[in-house]
């Protein structure tokens, strides 16, 4: 009975971790953390530490890529190293002072100020950097919502 709990409270914090996901948030680490606690339960039978490291790793490249993935959005639109620098810069201090929203706001903002300001571009061209942005924000989440699903759907094949 305890068993069945404790899955069912495991399966909430791994929706929970692809909902924060979806937001933005770094979610795929509540994942993680539910699949380390079902293989302690399982006695890494199933889910082996050799699994755990990969599974790990996963993790650990979803969150370092999503600031690349935003930063190359503005490249990829023209936009210079300062606007890479600007949307990174821009994404930190936006979920700081904004929380989710922030998230969205500050990588365009900070891509495109960078731009005018540093690279000294004009307003179309910072403009454009800053579209990016907004592009890698996007595909950043698609990317990041694709891991998260394919480790939740990967252990439960596993397990059931």
């Amino acid at each position: 009975m305890i068993d069945i709990l404790i899955y069912i409270v495991l399966g909430i914090l791994a929706l929970a971790g692809l909902v924060l996901t979806i937001f933005t948030l770094p979610g795929i680490w509540l994942v993680y953390i539910s699949i380390v606690i079902l293989a302690w339960m399982g006695s890494f039978q199933v889910i082996t530490p050799t699994l755990l490291a990969i599974l790990f790793f996963v993790s650990l490249l979803s969150t370092l890529l999503d600031n690349v993935v935003i930063a190359l959005g503005a490249k990829k639109l023209g936009g210079s190293n300062w606007g890479m620098a600007g949307a990174i810069l821009g994404g930190i201090v936006g979920l700081a002072i904004g929380n989710i929203h922030g998230m969205l706001v500050g990588p365009i903002l900070g891509a495109t100020l960078f731009e005018l300001i540093f690279a000294q571009k004009d307003l179309k061209e910072s403009l454009r950097a800053g579209f990016g942005s907004f592009l890698g924000i996007f595909f950043s989440i698609v990317l990041r919502v694709a891991l998260t699903i394919a480790m939740i759907v990967y252990v439960l094949s596993l397990v059931l």
